[in-house]
């Protein structure tokens, strides 16, 4: 049903059930049943000026059709129908009087030139209780040009470029069934966010992309990532500061730098993570497979109770890392040890093939050792020279069962 051009709500459509019969001469109508399948006001962007010809920015009419529907009485859905369309920078802001919904059903497309950005979202959602987002569609971070201007490897005050989705202090949400593209930094980060379900997302960036994590996640607790493919030039997904019962399943990896708790231990006073499960996935080309990395000279932290169970890994380089002298491009300092504790860490289940020969690569703290179960490794390398696959374990605690293969931290 069609919407006015003021922006009034497009109405779910309303279908009439009829039951009949027939006794051969004439059809009888015996009963009949009004079913309402869906009577939620749709906020349609067309009905407030978008246009769909991949020119026009459309950021004022998402914000306004927003707007309406976050002030609606009854749960509200905002619709960018199917098409192209040219979205800027745009922060869409809560609380709002009932659940709502952001449908993408086309493709959204970002500026391309990183000055065009006066902050780090492109896209962000804030104090929202009731988000869901979803629609099949796409949000095309246009990246390209931002990758090459990305100098962190060698600047530590480098510019910071646009999220493309970012999600800050929410409460109950999904998101499903949408395509994140060629971000100029992360693809989506999640920060102090309770309760969200992550399912069926396709991220998308080149292997060389920089700094193009799928999705962080710090400061927020009972998110789960399901059933989703993730190929990225950083980690496919990490979990910094503050993550606590974060479950991660059926997620595809590949290519990136693996799933990456951390790093931690970087600054004072940091939350510890606590509770973490990635199970039945895989990881297919990365440089990292499952990995722990803490900050060598780092002040006190915590990091428990994580569990990495049924992985399977496709040609990964370094299948297991467990690094507590964390040290990229060798700029920090590594005279003394991290003083993150890591305990009742779980390694089980973990099989497939690595590219190098060192299949697990576990350096604990020389002074708060790391803490291990390790259960069913069965990596392989298959080497020109015919070496095989090998392992290396330091200042580890460790208990072995079932196969290890190689053999995992034997002292």
């Amino acid at each position: 049903m069609g919407g006015q051009s003021n922006g009034t709500p497009e109405l779910g459509i309303v279908y009439i059930a009829l039951t009949c019969t027939y006794d051969g001469h004439a059809m009888h109508m015996r009963s009949f049943t009004v079913e309402a399948l869906s009577s939620r006001p749709f906020f349609n962007v067309i009905n407030y000026g978008a246009k769909a010809d991949g020119r026009t920015d459309i950021s004022q009419a998402l914000t306004n059709a927003w707007k309406d529907g976050c002030a609606s009485n009854v749960g509200s859905t905002v619709l960018i129908p199917k098409g192209t369309y040219f979205l800027g920078p745009v922060l869409l802001v809560g609380p709002c009087r009932n659940q709502i919904e952001l449908r993408v059903e086309g493709t959204v497309v970002a500026p391309m030139d990183p000055a065009a950005f006066k902050s780090v979202n492109w896209v962000g959602f804030r104090y929202i209780n009731g988000l869901t987002i979803s629609g099949g569609g796409t949000f095309d971070g246009k990246g390209q040009i931002a990758w090459t201007k990305n100098d962190c490897h060698l600047n530590s005050h480098c510019q910071q470029y646009p999220v493309n989705l970012r999600f800050d202090f929410l409460n109950n949400t999904l998101v499903k069934d949408i395509t994140s593209l060629n971000s100029k930094n992360f693809h989506m980060n999640v920060y102090s966010c309770q309760g969200m379900t992550m399912q069926n997302l396709k991220i998308i960036a080149p292997g060389n992309s920089p700094n193009t994590d799928g999705i962080h996640i710090g400061v927020s607790s009972f998110i789960t990532i399901t059933h989703s493919v993730i190929g990225t030039g950083d980690d496919c997904i990490s979990l910094g500061p503050g993550s606590r019962n974060i479950t991660i399943t059926n997620v595809f990896c590949g290519p990136g730098h693996g799933i990456s708790v951390g790093s931690l231990g970087k600054y004072p006073n940091e939350e510890d993570v606590v509770g973490i499960t990635v199970r039945d996935c895989i990881l297919s080309g990365t440089s990292n497979g499952v990995r722990i990395k803490t900050w060598p000279s780092s002040p006190p932290g915590l990091a428990s109770d994580l569990t990495f169970e049924n992985i399977i890994m496709k040609n990964v380089y370094n299948p297991v890392v467990v690094d507590q002298e964390y040290c990229p491009y060798s700029k920090c300092d590594k005279k003394g040890p991290s003083l993150v504790k890591l305990k009742n860490i779980k390694l089980k289940n973990i099989r497939g093939t690595s590219s190098s020969n060192v299949v697990a690569n576990i350096v604990g703290s020389r002074v708060v050792p790391c803490e291990l179960e390790i259960g069913d490794i069965n990596l392989l390398y298959y080497g020109k020279d015919g070496s095989g696959a090998t392992s290396i374990c330091s200042n580890a605690k460790v208990v072995l069962s079932g196969r290890q293969n190689p053999p995992t931290c034997k002292f």
